[in-house]
């Protein structure tokens, strides 16, 4: 009954300040949480475009799933407005200018605490093509924080196993942890500094958070618990063009974003697969192909520092391809522990008019830092540390995040990109295989079996709701893979969420089975 009070509120919030009327049938909002994908559904019936559904649905996010993103973690988004132009906007975490490396190499705590980007992102995102107001937009991520909402299983799960580190942190503990209890699934959680650090950023467009009083508390926090946060770092953030990079996949023009975005990778694995007919193979020939697209490509990871405009090429791509036939595999992959699956959200929209939004939002691993802000309660993302590897001041961070888009002939055809750390990158690919090679419908490609490569190993996806395109693939897997482990819990290869242009020209969009997210408030959506 309160979650049904709660959007119920929500509308009425909206009624009192936008008062335009259009057809949304043609519009679709896909996120990780039912709450997030319902707020960007109501912007639509309002008036907005997929850039104020978008926005909405991200400020939501930070709600509902704040183990996963938030107001003190980065983003990345790509987008294509209504009159073709496509950007991208970095807008990740950035080290502290007055960082030095840790010796304890802590994961956690305040030391690991970079610059936040995301409320610039979205900031930028939101005023450079947005239709409504800000406070209209953000009205339904502030009635949540403010009114509260039932906590999800997949939220209970998380906080739970990191309940631990939690502890360490008063601020966080106050604001998740009665006593020394976590919530449990269905409690109803209420966030009422987070509701006013929203609107605050509704008010005056995120000028606060990064040069008023919060941003005075959080400078203040961070530096008396050992971090490295300054004045200087957050006056002087900015939300950055990315730099685009471009492919093509069997005649589909594939747009993503180079560092600190992992696109190229994305880019050379398509190539990779290009150079094999991926259509009338068997099911299993389709997956170990992938498999060594998978590993070929990311053992180039080493060279996207200072090679990313190599590996983005097709005679690149035909070159590894033709030496991993000629010679024994080197299993030159990170070793295991470097392929945590990862805790992040992405999220898509697009409209009526053509614009097209694909973004992906983190605090790194679940709850970032684990360290709240004391007078603004929101999660700030890990940075530092162990995590991302080796980082010097000034430098922002990189990771497997990946949003794409894709045309055909110039014309949006495609929203993608997932959540799962390092299970990012095939998981989207995979993904886009699917569509493309084997011919299934949207939401039948996200279902679909995903294998990931391990340097030892081969995963294999197989719970009980997987979906297989032959019911003799998962037994052809056993036999011809020597080295495999088959997984069996949900979630554990990405978390996709996509947008297609269907045949009739109306957008149809899909949220991973695997998780909770929706399309426009349901399930899925065609």
């Amino acid at each position: 009954m309160k979650n049904k009070l709660t959007l119920v509120a929500l509308l009425l919030a909206f009624t009192a300040t936008a008062q335009i009327k259009i057809d949304s049938a043609n519009s679709i909002i896909a996120s990780a949480h039912p709450l997030a994908s319902e707020a960007g559904a109501a912007i639509f019936k309002q008036g907005g475009n997929a850039y104020d559904a978008i926005t909405a649905a991200a400020f939501a996010l930070s709600v509902v799933e704040p183990t996963m993103s938030g107001l003190g973690g980065r983003l990345q988004v790509i987008h294509r407005n209504s009159k073709g132009k496509i950007k991208g906007i970095d807008a990740t975490t950035q080290v502290p200018l007055a960082y030095v490396t840790d010796p304890d190499n802590q994961e956690d705590g305040y030391t690991t605490i970079g610059v936040p980007g995301m409320v610039k992102g979205l900031i930028e995102l939101h005023q450079t093509n947005g239709k409504l107001l800000l406070k209209d937009v953000m009205a339904p991520a502030i009635a949540i924080a403010k009114n509260g909402f039932q906590i999800l299983p997949d939220e209970v799960d998380r906080l739970k196993s990191v309940k631990k580190d939690l502890l360490q942190y008063p601020s966080t503990k106050s604001y998740f942890l009665k006593g020394d209890s976590l919530p449990k699934d269905g409690d109803w959680f209420t966030q009422e500094k987070l509701a006013t650090t929203l609107e605050s950023i509704a008010n005056d467009k995120g000028e606060s958070f990064y040069k008023g009083a919060l941003a005075a508390s959080l400078i203040k926090q961070v530096k008396t618990g050992g971090g490295y946060l300054s004045w200087q770092d957050m006056l002087n953030y900015r939300a950055v063009n990315a730099t685009l990079l471009r492919g093509n996949y069997r005649g589909y023009e594939i747009v993503t974003m180079g560092l600190p975005s992992y696109g190229a990778i994305v880019l050379e694995m398509l190539h990779l697969l290009s150079l094999s007919d991926l259509t009338s193979c068997s099911e299993a020939e389709f997956l170990l192909t992938h498999a060594k697209a998978h590993e070929l490509a990311y053992e180039d990871r080493k060279l996207l520092k200072t090679e990313e405009e190599k590996i983005i090429k097709i005679d690149y791509a035909k070159k590894r391809w033709q030496d991993s036939k000629n010679k024994k595999n080197n299993m030159l992959m990170q070793d295991s522990a470097a392929f945590q699956n990862g805790h992040t959200t992405h999220l898509v929209a697009a409209d009526q008019d053509g614009n097209m939004v694909s973004l992906t939002q983190s605090l790194g691993p679940t709850m970032g830092s684990k360290v709240a802000s004391i007078d603004g309660g929101f999660m700030l993302a890990t940075t530092m540390g162990p995590y991302l590897g080796k980082m010097v001041a000034g430098e922002r961070a990189s990771s497997h995040i990946s949003p794409v888009l894709i045309l055909k002939d110039g014309i949006p055809f495609m929203s993608i990109g997932a959540a799962g750390g390092a299970r990012i990158v095939p998981a989207i690919v995979q993904t886009i295989s699917r569509v493309v090679d084997r011919g299934l419908a949207l939401e039948k490609a996200l279902a679909a079996a995903r294998v990931f490569q391990l340097p030892e190993k081969l995963l294999i996806e197989n719970h009980p709701a997987v979906f297989w395109e032959n019911k003799n693939t998962y037994e052809a897997l056993q036999i011809t893979t020597s080295k495999k482990e088959n997984v069996l819990k949900p979630a554990q290869f990405g978390r996709v969420h996509a947008t297609i242009a269907s045949k009739s020209g109306l957008w149809v969009g899909a949220a991973d089975p695997d998780w909770s997210g929706t399309v426009n408030g349901k399930k899925n959506h065609n």
